[in-house]
């Protein structure tokens, strides 16, 4: 059997890369042969750098401080993709991709925010697999719109869009009741991130890259209060005798943090959540590897898009570890049990595991 997968992997963000390979690694329980379908939407292409870069004075002085970074963080990102996936050749529109004769035995739309207009700048169909003839045997993975509700004009879009699939799975509750009040039966699942376990993760890994306790931040957009997430890192940091370590993608550190890793790889990223004696964080893929990795953590809500961080703490009983203000002195030493949460996450595997092998019959 062979498998393509269509999802977002392109972009300058470890949740993205990390997802495309963990849904890459459980397809391969299922098919020996699974190719990602290396779909570069403009907004990812030096084409719509340059686009973006020439639409004003301002973007032209930002872009010129950012190309740099761009460029190096691009090969970063990619040549970690292609270091553990199979990638197919390099599509940029609709028409080259009607053009092509696909022999895939099962088109799966893979996790992360795949559905979201707004980060799409619009509703998206080549996600929607809209390329393919109706017969094909299309299904959803742990799907994600980023949204609670869509306008009337998504909504409508949406349920013709979907009207191919054979079988939908979303990762969030919110996504379900979208997708059921269309008439379709939706299935919960994780994110794949959390299939693979702690030990399975260990081979994307590299060696300890800091020797000392310490605390890690991650928070890499949408933040409400850098102020008030780094006052609480630095107070659980001094409570816990721990250096606070962040992310930059630049060359420029950060100023609240005691250390910052510049231009870091999804590699990097596993290996410092990995290591890490606390992790505070307003990032999906933030609170998921330390819900896998079982790290004591805090979640921040980001400034948008935050569902998908609601349906899964409240999915790991976890609901408490969310702050609104600095944490209070009480809070500090609050200590997540993980007996319950991992016993939550084996059974959510096997549901998808189950709902996996039911589609592919």
């Amino acid at each position: 059997m062979k498998i393509y997968l269509l999802t977002i992997h392109i972009g300058f963000n470890f949740g993205s890369s990390l997802q495309t390979i963990a849904t890459s690694n459980i397809l391969k329980r299922y098919a020996k042969d699974v190719v990602i379908l290396n779909y570069h939407p403009d907004r990812v292409t030096y084409r719509g750098f340059f686009k973006k870069m020439f639409s004003s004075p301002k973007e032209l002085m930002k872009s010129l401080f950012a190309f740099p970074n761009y460029v190096l963080n691009r090969h970063i990102y990619y040549s970690y993709l292609k270091k553990y996936l199979d990638l197919s050749y390099i599509y940029y529109s609709e028409k080259e991709l009607r053009n092509v004769a696909w022999d895939g035995d099962v088109y799966v739309t893979g996790s992360d925010q795949v559905w979201n207009s707004k980060y799409n700048g619009g509703i998206d169909p080549i996600y929607f697999w809209n390329f393919l003839p109706m017969e094909s045997n299309i299904i959803s993975l742990a799907s994600s719109f980023g949204a609670e509700r869509l306008s009337e004009h998504e909504f409508i879009a949406v349920k013709k869009l979907l009207s191919k699939y054979k079988k939908i799975s979303v990762r969030e509750k919110s996504a379900q009741r979208i997708l059921n009040s269309m008439g379709y039966q939706a299935e919960h699942l994780l994110d794949p991130t959390l299939l693979l376990t702690n030990k399975e993760w260990q081979s994307y890994m590299k060696q300890e890259i800091i020797k000392e306790p310490y605390l890690l931040v991650y928070v890499p957009y949408n933040i409400v209060s850098k102020e008030t997430i780094y006052s609480t890192a630095k107070k659980i940091a001094k409570e816990k005798n721990l250096k606070v370590v962040t992310f930059s993608w630049t060359y420029i550190a950060d100023s609240f943090a005691d250390k910052t890793i510049f231009y870091a790889s999804p590699s990097d990223f596993l290996t410092l959540m990995e290591y890490a004696e606390f992790v505070v964080t307003n990032s999906f893929h933030g609170t998921a590897f330390s819900i896998n990795l079982n790290k004591q953590f805090w979640i921040y809500d980001p400034a948008g898009f935050s569902t998908r961080i609601e349906s899964l703490i409240e999915m790991c009983g976890l609901k408490n570890r969310r702050l609104g203000e600095v944490i209070s002195e009480e809070k500090i030493n609050e200590v997540i049990d993980y007996t319950s949460v991992n016993e939550i996450l084996e059974k959510e595997r096997q549901k998808t595991f189950s709902f996996l092998s039911d589609s592919f019959v």
